[in-house]
């Protein structure tokens, strides 16, 4: 279980696939939110001369930038996801896993057949990961972080303990989806003027425990495999 609190909310996550101790590695609060090319924006725009502009600035200094991410915490894949999709069949994995136990295709007629529109269906990836909080969250796109795809946004009344659940928009054409490990999910956003700071206790919110020990060892394998391709 992990605790997301300042002096007046507190988010509380509990998993039950990735462990606790590597969960929080994909949970990331403000400044490590920020995406890495942030630091290589200047704060002045420079003129031909290479002469700082001093009425003009960047986004470096942009408050509401710098805002939304002191307000949010970036969720990180935790698995390696590859998809082959089309109408009517789904293969890949989610991690070491069959995608089935993560992914569900929503049907057609939950919107998509009566929107025009250029995506031709919506994944559910449901990383297994509970949330609960006293006000709402709001789950939005990673957008200043340059995904290949689009998470839907939305927002989760999560008083009591609610299933984290990412839904991912699929283009018309698109019938093979990657996202590594570590990629950007989304942003979940919450309005508070205060900082953010996680806490991190083991508390399942399923029975079943067989996720987490896989998780274990896949990511032990998949770290051993590089080391050994880097040699």
């Amino acid at each position: 279980m992990i605790k997301i609190f300042n002096k007046k909310k507190e988010i509380t996550i509990q998993t039950n696939g990735v462990p606790v101790h590597i969960l929080k590695n994909f949970l990331l609060s403000f400044p490590s939110n920020i995406p890495k090319y942030f630091k290589d924006i200047p704060k002045s725009f420079f003129d031909n001369q290479k002469r700082k502009v001093r009425s003009r600035t960047t986004i470096r200094t942009c408050s509401g930038f710098i805002n939304l991410f002191k307000r949010s915490i970036l969720f990180t894949c935790p698995y390696d996801i590859e998809l082959f999709i089309d109408r009517h069949e789904i293969r890949g994995s989610v991690g070491p896993f069959p995608w089935s136990n993560f992914i569900q295709k929503h049907a057609d007629w939950q919107f998509i057949q009566y929107a025009k529109t250029n995506y031709d269906c919506v994944l559910k990836f449901s990383p297994q990961v509970s949330v609960q909080c006293n006000q709402n969250l709001i789950i939005t796109n990673p957008w200043w972080h340059m995904n290949d795809f689009e998470t839907i946004p939305g927002i989760i009344n999560c008083k009591e303990a609610l299933e984290l659940n990412v839904f991912i928009a699929v283009k018309k054409g698109q019938n093979h989806l990657y996202i590594p490990q570590g990629a950007p999910l989304c942003y979940i956003n919450v309005e508070t003027e205060d900082s953010i700071k996680l806490v991190y206790k083991d508390k399942k919110f399923k029975q079943s425990d067989n996720l987490g020990l896989s998780y274990t060892f896949s990511n032990l394998k998949r770290k051993l495999v590089t080391n050994l391709l880097k040699k």
